[in-house]
């Protein structure tokens, strides 16, 4: 049996399918492959470029596809598989496995911008993420966009046992908690109205509580029985304060109109008369002054009310003797004197 064989360059020119040359080929150019089918170009070898759907590739694979664009990429133990996704001018972004790992990272304009790990866990803004979702970034933002009954709503876990909900058509955002089946709504931020409330309504939940580094119950709120307590588990009061507190304290050597952010007021004469001006009583309830004298001459400290409102029922300026201290209390229509303090002779 003898074989027809040749040895050294061959030159060849396109390949045509007999049956059906002008549709199916293989072109052969200068530098240059094409698998032609249906009439199209579909599979081009462009110098060290392979090219999917596009007779000018620009990358070591570049596909282009008018519809659906399925593409498996696999790699070696030990090497990265990387997918590069440029549309137009854009800058590039990057499907990619780091080296020995199971991981999926999104790499957009110059970084890691999603991570998908193994374990299920997904990290916006951070490659090594702790949670089931984790966010990093220096300002986070999530929006939803307006959905069924016109509301946006996140739900953690699939029974909705954590439950952000925010309604638009009356503008509001509710955290709601569900423990055992019982719904509680721990707080609501209500757009129709100036505030933050919670524990809207006694809503299962009636209390609520602020934890420090040494206390568990450095602001708590017992809503069963409408007191509030400062480092107390059980307020007796409806303002029950377990630790020391402060007021306002400022000295005045010269005439001094008092303010709400005023308390105690030490007064010094020494240099002369001084007169204080109380604000209007009206719309402070409640609110108190202290003033003390400091000096020991026989100059005035005298204490106006505002208009013709009255102090301890007259309209008559009050005074407070050298050395000594008035105590005074709004009912909201004018000044009372609470407690006072004459230095005795």
């Amino acid at each position: 049996m003898a074989y027809l064989h040749s040895t050294g360059s061959r030159e060849m020119g396109d390949i045509e399918f007999e049956g059906d040359p002008d549709e199916t080929q293989i072109d052969f150019e200068d530098d240059f492959i094409a698998l032609k089918t249906g009439g199209n170009q579909v599979l081009v070898v462009s110098g060290s470029f392979v090219g999917i759907g596009t007779n000018d590739p620009d990358n070591t694979l570049h596909v282009l596809s008018a519809g659906t664009t399925h593409i498996k990429v696999e790699s070696e133990a030990g090497y990265l598989a990387a997918l590069r996704i440029k549309a137009g001018g854009q800058t590039s972004a990057y499907v990619w496995v780091p080296a020995d790992t199971a991981d999926l990272r999104f790499y957009v304009n110059g970084a890691d911008r999603m991570h998908l790990d193994n374990d299920g866990k997904v990290g916006i803004g951070t490659t090594t993420p702790d949670e089931l979702l984790t966010l990093n970034a220096a300002e986070p933002n999530i929006q939803f966009q307006e959905g069924e009954s016109d509301r946006a709503k996140i739900g953690i876990n699939d029974s909705d046992n954590v439950v952000i909900h925010q309604q638009t058509s009356n503008k509001h955002i509710v955290f709601k908690v569900n423990d055992g089946g019982v719904t509680r709504e721990g707080m609501r931020i209500n757009g129709a109205v100036p505030e933050v409330v919670v524990n809207e309504g006694s809503d299962s939940l009636v209390d609520f509580r602020v934890e420090s580094n040494n206390s568990t119950h450095m602001l708590f709120v017992d809503g069963g029985s409408d007191t509030v307590g400062v480092g107390t588990s059980s307020p007796g009061s409806a303002l029950h304060v377990n630790a020391s507190f402060a007021t306002a304290i400022s000295g005045k050597t010269s005439d001094y109109t008092l303010t709400g952010g005023d308390h105690t007021i030490l007064v010094d004469c020494s240099s002369g008369n001084v007169t204080l001006t109380l604000p209007t009583a009206v719309g402070c309830a409640g609110r108190m002054y202290v003033i003390k004298r400091i000096d020991a001459t026989n100059n005035a400290a005298n204490i106006n009310s505002a208009g013709s409102e009255e102090i301890e029922g007259s309209t008559s300026p009050a005074s407070v003797a050298a050395l000594g201290s008035l105590s005074l209390q709004s009912d909201n229509s004018g000044w009372w004197k609470m407690a006072e303090y004459v230095n005795p002779p």
